[in-house]
């Protein structure tokens, strides 16, 4: 096992890493705390060897991105709803991409994605 800490925009980011074989080569799990709340995992899955800069750092940037992702979907239908949208226009994505981007937990999944690739 192997963790992975450092602090965001004020908010303590904890990777819980671990490595595991399977029948056809080896998985990576990684589990994301912030501020001690689990907030999700990923696993990724390798038949070879991974050419990551730095171990488990594809894990963690796929467990980032699913929850910008899920993040993403359930603003947007937030905001279907709020204004009563069936359909997206140009209009309101520009609108609703100007929300997404203000939004703190977008920001704080940005912050952690910069990091993780700056290595």
């Amino acid at each position: 096992m192997e963790l992975k800490k450092f602090k965001i925009l004020g908010k303590e980011i904890e990777f819980v890493n671990q490595y595991r074989n399977t029948r056809m080569g080896f998985a990576h799990d990684t589990t994301l705390f912030v501020n001690g709340s689990q907030y999700g995992t990923a696993t990724c899955t390798y038949y070879n060897r991974t050419w990551e800069c730095y171990t488990y750092q594809t894990v963690m940037l796929r467990v980032v991105e699913e929850l910008r992702e899920c993040r993403r979907k359930w603003l947007l239908s937030e905001f279907k709803a709020e204004h009563g949208y069936q359909k997206m226009t140009d209009k309101r994505t520009a609108e609703f991409k100007e929300i997404f981007d203000k939004d703190e937990e977008v920001k704080l999944y940005r912050k952690i994605t910069e990091k993780l690739n700056r290595r």
